[in-house]
């Protein structure tokens, strides 16, 4: 085994596998969990200069403190035991697959079947949002090229290759080129050119940029079209040198009849694309900068909707409507297909091929004083740096602010002051809470933010402005775009999105849950809150009494599980190793059977775990899919768990062992678009009944797995189901704001009960089958007669 030290830090690691080869030079896993050696072939002293320029002087990773890399920066050099440079270290990126597999309809409907187009503009403004901060340190990433960018399953992107990057000392300002260039994103003005003789700028980068936003929303290169000159269509390389693309006013190529057409983007990104490529053309000032795209890309973003028809079709609401159904109408084809049938391999990354380059063997002193002081200040800051177990754990230090664009001018400083302060010693509170990962610190800065929103309108008639960078909301997730008003004056019920009720065996207690991070204690009789539960630092997922009444189970979007005595509204323990949860970023759906404690929860990367609750076993069953949906039900007996998956299959497990017992098939009229967004068992687990994303219902035979009924229910996606314990109504929740109660015999419909105004996340019905219970993202629970109908309380304010 090799064993190499680090120049930097003096640390010691051994390389443990080889996972990729070029003709550059070889890349390793190491004995530092998170951490990749590249080794060079060839070693010369300017390679090695500048990769200590590029270790001096690190970009502010934009993603850095949600846990990501966004740029897989080289960290330390590596040296052998002679002290000979041999390479460097960098971060490891987690989980992704290459770009392409993104933006091309094909290998996405395979692969990420529901990485529609809203994710395609967000991981579009995490490209522009890095490449800003990579602008903003002097450098030009040069080749840019589908292959050198990752991208995950939250529309999260990473950047490798970076070596390669264009550098320049900021001390000496002696340029280490970037010797390579990609067919298709080289900007006119250096076509023909020798590149390395030539100093590139960021003004490069901006046409590089603009065809990979372009490749992401349209899923194929700018300067391609219908030619309408003589003779044949020239090369690519010829059009983007004559300023050649179908929007150009000039221009002799035209969208083709299946071209997806620029006006169903947003105007300002319509903008950006005609200063890129058409001003852009021979004045290269003129092409937006990653900070612009950025801006057009967030208000791109913020305009979309979901289709009414198709829930993973989302447009521009500049636009209309939806394009992709009149696309799928008039063509017949759908590239946001929400479900086809996907490979089991999940895409790996590979380690692209790289170009030669010169070594250095000169350490930095004789090369440069004033670099030498730079590097030796960096050299301290990562001799302090705690080099990670896990892979996911980080200095605090290292952690960026989030840059805000603007500060309303009608708050004073003192008042800045103290909101800055405020949320310092609270946000430095939270990141060193042990029990927060990444994905719930990211869902309770966002929720604090809209709060803040609320009053600042309130207070100063303004708000805060948008982060710059945009997470994806986790797969399933719906983006109405609400927002989360925060708790007024006597107002003591439940600030964000209801997500999970409870009712008391006695049908005399209601606990619910809510995004807003509480639990609260009702009576339900009476509608009084009795108590409000607080250990949540988190979304609560789940609420599960049991134990006749005296305990209450709960669960939280890291996988957190707290037990509570429900006589006294105390804590009675936390348990379930929930870092099991981590590394899929936290859970979105949790059901538990309250006499045999078992436990199931779905993971946002497609993953099931099933806890034993009473020895803390965990077992986890792998998904292969990306973007998945799942939502799931434990029968009667606790024996099986039934899930639903992005491949539109329903699949029943084995709960002891973890093993898939059957899939239940796709057939009559139960088609592969109709993916299952909710999922309920009768009591007798006699009768499975499943919601669609377009709104219907399905009643299954569970013994035989066979399809009953299939029909029509809601205008929107099914949110939720719920089942009378006599077996005679099935409750459905839309997202069209409406509860439906049903015959749950005849699948006949009772009535249609509509009080609420967001989509219905929850239902509870009391065991004495007295009253229907409803919690939506409209912040509000209402209690109703299941029998009559009649709403008799809403449960907001004592």
């Amino acid at each position: 085994m090799t064993v190499l030290k680090c120049q930097v830090s003096g640390r010691t690691l051994s390389l443990t596998k080889q996972i990729a080869s070029s003709g550059e030079g070889t890349v390793w896993k190491t004995s530092y969990r998170g951490f990749l050696a590249k080794l060079y072939h060839e070693r010369t002293p300017e390679r090695f200069q500048k990769l200590r320029v590029m270790i001096a002087h690190p970009p502010q990773d934009p993603t850095l403190g949600q846990n990501h890399i966004s740029l897989a920066w080289p960290k330390d050099l590596l040296e052998n035991q002679q002290g000979q440079p041999m390479g460097f270290i960098m971060p490891e990126v987690g989980e992704s697959v290459k770009l392409s597999t993104i933006y091309n309809p094909r290998l996405r409907s395979r692969k990420a079947p529901r990485f529609n187009w809203y994710y395609l503009h967000t991981a579009a403004l995490n490209i522009a949002s890095s490449m800003n901060a990579v602008h903003k340190e002097g450098y030009v990433v040069g080749d840019v090229k589908p292959q050198n960018i990752l991208v995950n399953n939250q529309a999260l992107i990473s950047i490798i290759d970076t070596d390669s990057f264009q550098v320049q000392d900021p001390h000496t300002r002696e340029v280490f080129r970037c010797l390579v260039g990609s067919e298709g994103f080289t900007p006119s003005e250096l076509l023909g050119k020798d590149l390395a003789s030539v100093d590139q700028t960021e003004l490069h980068d901006r046409f590089r940029l603009g065809v990979i936003v372009f490749l992401l929303l349209f899923g194929d290169q700018p300067f391609k079209g219908k030619w309408i000159g003589r003779g044949e269509s020239p090369q690519p390389t010829t059009l983007i040198e004559k300023g050649f693309w179908p929007y150009a006013p000039q221009s002799l190529i035209r969208p083709g009849p299946n071209t997806i057409p620029l006006s169903i983007l947003h105007p300002q990104l319509q903008s950006c694309f005609h200063q890129c490529f058409t001003q852009g053309h021979g004045q290269s000032h003129l092409r937006p900068s990653a900070n612009q795209w950025m801006t057009a890309l967030q208000k791109a973003i913020e305009n979309l909707k979901t289709c009414n028809l198709e829930s993973n079709h989302h447009y521009s609401q500049s636009y209309g409507h939806c394009y992709w159904c009149d696309r799928n109408s008039r063509l017949g084809v759908d590239i946001f297909s929400p479900n086809p049938v996907i490979p089991k391999p999940a895409p790996k990354r590979r380690q692209q091929k790289k170009r030669k380059s010169p070594w250095a063997t000169q350490p930095p002193s004789q090369a440069n004083p004033a670099l030498a002081a730079a590097y030796a200040q960096r050299m301290q800051q990562l001799q302090n740096m705690q080099i990670p177990n896990s892979g996911i754990t980080r200095s605090i230090l290292q952690m960026p602010l989030v840059q805000r664009t603007s500060w309303p001018p009608s708050i004073s400083n003192s008042v800045l002051g103290l909101i800055l302060c405020g949320f310092s010693f609270l946000g430095l509170g939270l990141l060193l809470a042990p029990e927060l990962n990444p994905q719930t610190f990211s869902y309770w800065s966002k929720s604090l933010e809209r709060a803040v929103d609320q009053w600042l309108v309130s207070k100063l008639g303004t708000t805060l402005s948008g982060p710059p960078i945009a997470q994806l909301p986790p797969p399933g997730q719906a983006t109405t775009g609400q927002s989360i008003a925060a708790p007024v004056n006597g107002q003591k019920g439940h600030w964000d999105t209801i997500t999970t009720l409870s009712i008391s065996p006695d049908s005399g207690t209601l606990v619910s849950g809510s995004r807003d991070f509480t639990l609260k204690i009702w009576d339900l009789k009476t509608g009084q809150l009795l108590n409000t539960l607080s250990e949540h630092y988190e979304p609560v997922v789940s609420s599960h009494i049991i134990d006749d009444g005296q305990s209450l189970i709960s669960s939280s979007i890291s996988g957190k599980v707290l037990q509570w005595d429900l006589t006294t509204a105390t804590l009675s323990r936390s348990f379930v190793n929930y870092t099991a949860m981590r590394p899929e970023g936290g859970i979105r759906a949790t059901v538990i059977d309250p006499k045999k404690r078992i436990m199931a929860s779905s993971a946002w990367g497609g993953s099931i775990l099933l806890y034993n609750l009473a020895t803390d076993k965990v077992t986890r069953i792998p998904s292969q899919l990306m973007a998945s949906e799942q939502t799931m039900v434990l029968s009667p007996d606790a024996k099986s768990l039934v899930t639903s998956n992005s491949d539109g299959q329903i699949q029943q497990w084995n709960v002891q062992t973890g093993k898939l017992v059957r899939r239940l098939p796709n057939t009559q009229g139960w088609q592969s678009s109709e993916l299952t967004s909710a999922i309920a068992l009768s009591p007798q687990g006699n009768t499975l009944i499943t919601g669609s994303w377009g709104g219907n219902l399905g009643l299954w035979n569970f013994q035989t797995g066979k399809l009953i009924k299939n029909f029509k229910a809601h205008e929107k996606r099914v949110a939720s189901l719920a089942v009378s314990t006599d077996n005679k109504f099935l409750i459905s929740g839309g997202e069209d704001q409406t509860i439906k109660i049903w015959s749950l015999k005849t699948g006949q419909l009772i009535q249609t009960l509509t009080a609420h105004q967001g989509s219905i996340s929850t239902l509870a019905i009391s065991p004495d089958n007295r009253w229907l219970v409803s919690g939506s993202s409209d912040r509000s629970i209402k209690v109703w007669n299941l029998k009559t109908g009649k709403l008799l309380r809403t449960l907001l304010n004592s």
